[in-house]
């Protein structure tokens, strides 16, 4: 039995094997907030891609079944990013063909779709998802700790020197590098377990 199929499925692999409705709720729980930070990537303005992000989800409901995951080759995210790449493109062309009279052209964001190669989606899709997926495990994880230590971590992320949040804070340089290592380290735990769990 492979490694993607242990008692403790991915939800990427059980929504392909069962295809069932719990599955899928999860999946858009999950996926959605990528889905649409991706769409917004392709220079899409936010109501439009409100409105392509059920597009999207609606393309991978239908075309999930018929994704078999290659290890080492087109990851699922890629694959993914492809999908949106795609429905993002043929929307616009219709809405150039559509406007033409009118005299509104899509004809930059057209060719700039149409000139993202598939390592650059790939780019894409692992940079998108590695921040996607660290807000998420933040907003998972911060409710452990005090206050005062989200506080310090969240201002740690602005890259201010140690020095300057232990006087911020009013504590020592080796309390500051103490509560960043600990949430540090809860962090990217969350991340790992997350990224195992989605199929990341």
């Amino acid at each position: 039995m492979s490694k993607e199929y242990n008692t403790r499925q991915t939800l990427l692999c059980k929504l392909i094997d069962s295809n069932d409705e719990k599955s899928w709720d999860d999946f858009v729980k999950y996926y959605e907030g990528y889905i649409y930070v991706v769409i917004c990537n392709f220079n899409v303005d936010e109501d439009t891609a409100e409105d392509l992000l059920q597009d999207v989800l609606l393309k991978i409901w239908k075309s999930l079944p018929k994704y078999e995951y290659r290890k080492g080759e087109c990851t699922f995210r890629t694959w993914l990013c492809l999908v949106i790449k795609s429905i993002v493109f043929n929307h616009f062309r219709k809405r150039s063909t559509k406007n033409q009279n009118q005299n509104i052209s899509h004809e930059e964001l057209l060719n700039n779709l149409e000139s993202i190669t598939e390592p650059e989606i790939d780019k894409i899709a692992e940079l998108e998802w590695k921040s996607y997926i660290s807000n998420m495990a933040w907003k998972n994880v911060q409710s452990e700790f005090a206050p005062r230590t989200v506080e310090i971590f969240e201002a740690s992320l602005n890259e201010i020197p140690n020095n300057a949040l232990a006087e911020q804070f009013d504590t020592s340089e080796s309390s500051i590098r103490v509560y960043k290592s600990r949430v540090k380290k809860v962090l990217l735990k969350e991340m790992a377990r997350l990224n195992e769990e989605l199929g990341g």
